[in-house]
């Protein structure tokens, strides 16, 4: 009886985890992203699932995985997916091409075969499994894809054979490769004989390993773009300040957003990345906060519209940066601020929706027909769209579909206004307004930003909502559904400043880079504009915040957590039965235990020791950069960057105030234009700021008009900020401070491996400042009971000053009261021959005088 009862747990037990690992494994998009031909050469992904040693496996084995193309793209499809390379230096090689069309070609390197191989049938943008079998004993593989699959034998692996399995780019000997297509892959299995020997799920959020969670293996992933990661957080893509006032319009079909200024046009590509600026041929002199912007796509032009005049309606060509439309518009203070539009493009007309101004609300509906052009107002019932603004609008097909707002039933602005939480379409067939639903009350006083979008394939839609009563509130990135008033919270918040007079915000969608986009606009009161543009995969998951089980499988110790939760529920409940038979009282064994052991190995660090401070940024030795996990972030600085983050910091260190934007682009862009160098400026912020939100607790400011680098206390620890503080006192210190100050610069100079002529003055200034305290200390010691201590001191002095002559003197008397004279006249031959280099002469003190010996 017990041990039926013992088995039905059990069974309860495995069934529950298996249930808990697919909805962990299957609730959230996962996975590795390899960045290919969309990057430069250092920037592509590697995948190695063996770094260390070659898999050994005996005859029967299955690669195993899932991957998803991303065809968005076709100029990045061509590259290496895996190459399987033998002890022997034997390869077989898995490539997507192109060319003639999207196929795979298994290339067999001993025979040179190549087998083409076709994609899965609707296999754009859906993760598809493909499995590869060697049969060793034969010499045969069998490739599998969902639909068919290809034997070839004779590919020249051996039954004894070990291999090297790698993903992406490699630089494994002469198999080194740079070509990479844009893949996803998730779920990387081994089988041996039929037996899952490993699984790397790929589920990771940050960090440069990726665990097996059968047997723990580690796997290296260089440049890793987390798929997790990238569909939870947003992504800042621009954070610029412009002069003036700015409207915005998006251009989706050529993947750009352009900020349409009072005396320039500013073009930010998604898919390059750039910021250019366009100044006018001829001046509008209308534009100001009343004016609102779109793209029209059937013409390629900017229009700027002001509803409240006939005459408030402008043209702007793109390429040749030039208005056309009346000469003189009246600067009129809007009575429609924050309306909504929506562009119908094959009547080649604009309809606007509601607005604020003069306080009271509307919901009046006009229309911009281009062609005449002219503005005309819509009738429609409005017992459903009541008047209102700071509502967000998408369409789908025929129907426009407004969500939400701030307003009142009556208009006026005093009676009884209120946020909006109603979901309403507008038929633009029928001219009528009907409701959905309402949506659940998620936030207070919710209010919408202009524009949302709309997923025709599944009717989901997407909104960005705000807090209207805070300033400095956030974004938070919603999802719902056309027929359903469930709505729920996806995505990371957005830093928003919110005021209806100066901000502006918006979501939109770029098929081509299968991506949601965010805008907000505000307008200072020293009349500059930050603009700001974010990015988050798609479709978006629900955010998690970081924890300590990140930095190992998060399957792999949950799971454990699970099993020692349910382990003990049912020792529990088997505990009960036999006391309920025995009439005796047993004592639970502590299972708890068992959850408890992995917490604390998962912060173990493995490249820094115990003893050692682990420093986050490193100056001395050699420039270099960990994020919050530990993980090296050093290659994501390219040399520009890692100048301009250098320059600020220095900069803030030197005399805590930071540096203009003047200097940095003396020192940067002398050779641009203003603007260009303005330009330039800006988009390497947004670069360097997004790089410090991975370090951490650590803020690129210009709230003083200088640009810093502010760090929250000991939440950012660097070898420069350390060696900083052990220096400031050049009296009292402890011997304590010194050993600090050597296990910091005995690393090597202070950036050894980076050089600027501007750098010059700060590595000089520091270089005196380790040469004079350690020297000064070190004279203070007695040479006969610290020997080891001060040949230890002097090894860092030699890192700054190779021919520091005190240094010399301390060290060769520290080894000749050691007993190693043999060292101590080897250290003063080599000073000797350096000094001559040096400064063209003989050293002029013979080596017993320097021993001082009597």
């Amino acid at each position: 009886m017990y041990k039926s009862r013992c088995y039905f747990l059990r069974t309860i037990l495995i069934v529950c985890i298996i249930s808990f690992c697919s909805a962990i494994s299957y609730a959230q998009t996962y996975g590795l992203k390899f960045q290919g031909h969309d990057v430069t050469l250092d920037k592509r992904t590697e995948l190695n699932l063996t770094p260390n040693d070659f898999l050994k496996i005996e005859d029967e084995f299955e690669i195993s995985f899932s991957i998803k193309l991303d065809v968005f793209k076709p100029g990045t499809i061509f590259g290496y997916i895996f190459r399987i390379i033998s002890e022997e230096n034997k390869n077989i090689d898995l490539l997507s091409t192109p060319t003639p069309v999207n196929e795979l070609n298994l290339v067999i390197g001993n025979s040179n075969t190549v087998i083409p191989i076709n994609y899965p049938s609707n296999y754009e943008n859906k993760w598809v499994n493909l499995r590869i079998k060697f049969f060793l004993q034969q010499d045969k593989v069998v490739f599998y894809t969902p639909d068919t699959f290809y034997v070839q034998n004779n590919i020249g692996f051996k039954k004894t054979d070990a291999f090297k399995l790698i993903f992406g780019a490699n630089d494994y000997q002469q198999f080194k490769t740079t070509d990479v297509p844009s893949i996803n892959i998730r779920d990387v299995k081994i089988y041996e004989k039929g037996k899952l020997t490993h699984h790397w799920p790929l589920d990771s959020k940050r960090g440069t390993v990726a665990y097996d969670i059968i047997k723990n293996e580690k796997a290296v992933v260089k440049n890793p773009n987390w798929l997790k990661l990238s569909h939870q957080a947003w992504n800042t893509e621009l954070d610029s300040e412009l002069e003036g006032y700015f409207m915005t319009a998006i251009d989706e079909s050529n993947e750009r957003i352009f900020f349409i200024g009072i005396n320039e046009l500013n073009i930010y590509s998604f898919d390059d990345k750039s910021l250019i600026t366009k100044e006018y041929t001829n001046q509008p002199p209308f534009i100001n906060d009343s004016y609102r912007s779109f793209y029209n796509k059937n013409d390629g032009k900017i229009y700027a519209y002001l509803i409240d005049s006939e005459e408030g309606l402008a043209s702007l060509d793109v390429e040749t940066a030039t208005w056309s439309g009346s000469d003189m518009y009246p600067e009129i203070e809007t009575k429609f601020r924050h309306h909504n539009r929506y562009f119908d493009a094959e009547e080649n007309s604009i309809y606007l929706f509601g607005g604020y101004g003069f306080h009271t609300y509307n919901n009046t509906i006009f229309k911009i027909d281009l062609n005449e052009p002219e503005i005309t107002t819509v009738p429609t019932n409005d017992s459903v769209f009541l008047p209102r603004y700071l509502a967000g609008l998408g369409a789908l097909n025929d129907t426009v579909y407004i969500f939400g707002g701030y307003g009142s039933e009556t208009g006026n602005q005093i009676i009884n206004p209120h946020s909006y939480y109603d979901f309403i379409g507008y038929s633009l067939k029928d001219s009528n307004f009907f409701k959905k639903f309402d949506v659940p009350q998620i936030i207070d006083d919710m209010a919408v930003a202009n524009s949302m979008w709309v997923n025709a394939g599944n009717r989901n839609y997407y909104a960005l909502i705000f807090e209207k009563s805070l300033f400095d509130g956030y974004l938070q990135l919603v999802r719902g559904n056309l027929d359903s008033p469930e709505i729920e919270n996806v995505g990371n918040k957005i830093p928003f400043q919110f005021l209806d007079i100066r901000s502006t915000a918006g979501l939109f969608f770029l098929p081509g880079q299968n991506k949601l986009f965010a805008f907000t606009t505000y307008l200072t009161e020293s009349q500059t504009t930050n603009v700001a543009v974010y990015s988050i995969s798609f479709p978006p998951d629900k955010f998690e915040e970081t924890s300590i089980l990140e930095t190992k499988n998060t399957v792999f110790w949950i799971v454990v957590v699970l099993i020692a939760v349910l382990s003990g529920a049912a020792f529990t409940i088997y505990s009960y039965f036999r006391k309920k038979r025995k009439k005796q009282t047993v004592k639970p064994a502590s299972a708890v235990n068992i959850i408890e052991q992995p917490a604390t190995q998962v912060l173990h660090t493995p490249y820094i020791s115990s003893d050692e401070i682990k420093y986050q940024i490193i100056f001395f030795g050699g420039f270099q950069v960990f994020d919050k996990n530990y993980t090296d972030i050093t290659s994501k600085f390219s040399p520009l960057l890692k100048e301009l983050f250098l320059l600020i910091v220095l900069y803030t260190s030197k005399n805590n105030k930071g540096i203009s934007s003047d200097k940095i682009t003396e020192i940067l862009w002398f050779d641009k234009t203003v603007k260009s160098a303005r330009n330039n400026r800006a988009v390497n912020i947004a670069k360097l700021r997004n790089i410090l939100g991975e370090v951490g607790a650590c803020e690129l400011t210009k709230k003083t008009g200088y640009w810093k680098i502010k760090a929250e206390d000991n939440k950012i620890i660097s070898d420069y900020q350390d060696f900083s503080d052990i220096t400031s006192s050049k009296t009292n210190l402890s011997k304590r401070d010194i050993l600090r100050l050597i296990k910091i610069t005995e690393k090597g100079a202070f950036l050894h491996n980076v050089h600027y002529d501007w750098l010059d003055e700060f590595k000089a200034s520091i270089s005196d400042t380790v040469i004079d305290t350690l020297i000064e200390y070190a004279k203070s010691c007695d040479i006969q009971k610290e020997a080891d201590f001060i040949i230890h001191l002097t090894n860092s002095v030699f890192n700054f000053d190779s021919v520091n002559e005190d240094a010399m003197i301390l060290k060769c008397r520290a080894e000749y009261c050691l007993g190693k004279h043999s060292l101590a006249k080897s250290t003063y031959q080599k000073f000797f021959k350096e000094y001559k280099i040096m400064y063209g002469q003989d050293y002029n003190q013979p080596f017993i005088k320097i021993l001082d010996i009597h």
